[in-house]
């Protein structure tokens, strides 16, 4: 067996880090993030307690929506991977902001009281998690939106 020298291991590995690099994508490589902005429809069905914006309590137990609540969401405005606009349903309409993750396929809103969780299905489909809580009630809810074309 042949002895190599602080020369060939300075070079194995002055070549391993080279190729190892060029399987690494770069910034300049990564996908630019999706564009969300447009109109988007889903229709929820949530679980609740309490006071609610949306909803009156009959009682501080848990309730389950018997009637589904139709949401429009309209994302006006979007600088790479950060957006905003608004949520309506009926008369109530709130501002809504949000992020895309690194990964372009999940993110986060939020709007003038709860948290939104999403998943980007494809360009035209979001499968969103809908939370809040505070002192007065709580919400929960997981549906799809649709954009509208």
């Amino acid at each position: 067996m042949r002895h190599c020298g602080m020369r060939g291991r300075t070079q194995l590995l002055v070549g391993l880090v080279v190729g190892a690099m060029g399987t690494v994508s770069s910034p300049a490589g990564a996908q630019s993030a999706p564009i969300l902005v447009g109109t988007w429809k889903g229709t929820a069905q949530a679980i609740h307690m309490g006071v609610n914006p949306y909803r009156a309590p009959a009682t501080s137990a848990p309730v389950f929506s018997a009637s589904p609540m139709e949401f429009t969401v309209t994302i006006v405005e979007q600088k790479d991977n950060r957006f905003s606009g608004k949520k309506t349903a009926g008369e109530r309409t709130e501002t809504l902001i949000g992020a895309i993750s690194p990964n372009n396929q999940s993110g986060v809103m939020l709007d003038d009281d709860g948290q939104y969780l999403f998943t980007l299905r494809d360009q035209n489909t979001l499968d969103v998690c809908y939370n809040h809580l505070n002192t007065s009630g709580k919400v929960i809810a997981c549906y799809t939106w649709k954009r509208s074309m």
